[in-house]
């Protein structure tokens, strides 16, 4: 048996699953999967992660938690208002599942402690919600050969695709938007638009499904494609993405 008694069951509507089963499941049980942000993205992803089984967990998040998060961060709750994000998922996740290891870093993602980070993982969930941090994660991620879970939302729209750079097909987050510090401040904030809590929820439940195949190596992942949701319509579209030979970070082609 590669899993314990307990294990089996608690994994059990998973580990019938061909496409996971034990060997799969023990797969996931031994990933290190570093999650930024621990709001609107990153609270379903923690929450889908820590359920799945995902035996490592590192948060890392800045932030506290307000009264305006609760109509979509579902981790968090009124009595841990004015609590650091991190330390509120903590509480969450060891609840859902003791079993798991989760470790929180209540700082910023930074050129300070990016390498430290990134290089100790085995895949990054990006669930931020600033470029600067998408931009240097990325490189990182680039850096040390690490697969990237790239999403984003705002109002009813939102995005998802994957960085794997050791895959031939896969490019960049610079390759598909190629912005530079100059455009940071461009890109609507949800505090300014608005956001619509199922997007955030569908969005982050899409990158936990990415973040289990990536791990447990099955399916076919969102590689060389950006998946757009528009939740008004219920409609979804697929881009295909490709490397810019060009690109300051990957510069493949």
């Amino acid at each position: 048996m590669i899993l314990t008694d307990q294990e089996v069951e608690r994994y059990a509507r998973q580990v019938v699953m061909p496409e996971i089963g034990e060997v799969g499941q023990k797969k996931l049980l031994d990933a290190k999967v570093l999650i930024l942000g621990a709001g609107g993205l990153g609270a379903p992803v923690i929450a889908g992660l820590a359920g799945a089984g995902v035996g490592h967990l590192t948060v890392i998040d800045d932030d506290e938690v307000e009264l305006t998060n609760l109509n979509r961060q579902i981790i968090h709750s009124m009595d841990r208002l004015a609590m650091n994000k991190a330390e509120s998922a903590a509480l969450f996740s060891r609840s859902l599942n003791p079993d798991i290891q989760v470790h929180i870093k209540t700082i910023r993602f930074s050129e300070k402690n990016a390498d430290t980070l990134v290089g100790s993982h085995d895949l990054v969930v990006d669930c931020t919600d600033n470029d600067e941090t998408r931009y240097l994660v990325n490189r990182k991620c680039y850096q040390h050969k690490a697969p990237l879970i790239f999403a984003g939302a705002v109002r009813t729209d939102g995005q998802i695709t994957c960085f794997v750079p050791d895959a031939e097909e896969s490019p960049c987050l610079r390759c598909i938007f190629p912005q530079t510090e100059l455009d940071y401040d461009q890109a609507p904030s949800c505090s300014i638009a608005g956001v619509l809590g199922s997007t955030t929820l569908i969005m982050g439940a899409l990158q936990t499904a990415e973040a289990i195949k990536l791990l447990t190596q099955t399916g076919t992942a969102l590689i060389g494609r950006l998946l757009l949701y528009d939740g008004l319509s219920a409609r979804f579209t697929e881009i295909s993405v490709s490397a810019d030979p060009a690109c300051p970070v990957c510069g493949k082609g």
